[in-house]
């Protein structure tokens, strides 16, 4: 009799524990989800500080815009700027002696995507792609640019910081 009378004492109160226990559960998810958007936001908040303006050489010559990331495609970067100077500098060798002088992050349009109709109004313009800009200098890049051997100084490298391929690279100044 003692032991069906404390087995029906047990079987009664587990349930009012286990729901005792669910607003416990409930306040320890909603912080921890209030601890991951408050990381990632910061982070964002570092990677907004990222954009500088592009000179002036590069978006004429590199037919491109470039130009600040809202908060929406901040949110959709993964690579850091750490870790595009170094797929930059494993794409290039690390032996040539050179040195990254610039990098920023924005969002990249390629101008020669852009499609004009027939009368001349743009019809289609590609939507900016979240990338990095990494300029090298310390070797000479010769190319077929003004003039008998034209030696450029800078290398430019774009990054796509989602992925973290290499988009494009050129030297124009």
């Amino acid at each position: 009799m003692w032991q069906c009378e404390h087995v029906r004492r047990l079987s009664g109160t587990t349930p009012r524990r286990i729901y005792s226990l669910i607003p416990i559960a409930v306040l320890i998810a909603s912080t921890t989800v209030v601890a991951v958007l408050s990381a990632s936001s910061s982070s964002s908040g570092d990677l907004r500080s990222a954009y500088r303006p592009l000179p002036r050489a590069i978006l004429v010559n590199g037919q491109l815009t470039f130009s600040r990331l809202d908060d929406s495609q901040l949110a959709r970067v993964r690579i850091s700027p750490e870790e595009a100077v170094r797929i930059v500098k494993d794409d290039n060798g690390t032996k040539e002696p050179w040195r990254v002088v610039f990098e920023s992050l924005g969002g990249y349009v390629n101008d020669l995507q852009i499609i004009h109709d027939w009368v001349g109004t743009t019809s289609f313009v590609p939507k900016p792609v979240p990338t990095y800009i990494v300029r090298i200098t310390g070797v000479p890049i010769y190319s077929l640019g003004p003039g008998p051997g034209a030696v450029n100084h800078y290398w430019n490298v774009i990054l796509n910081a989602v992925t973290g391929r290499v988009i494009e690279s050129f030297s124009y100044d």
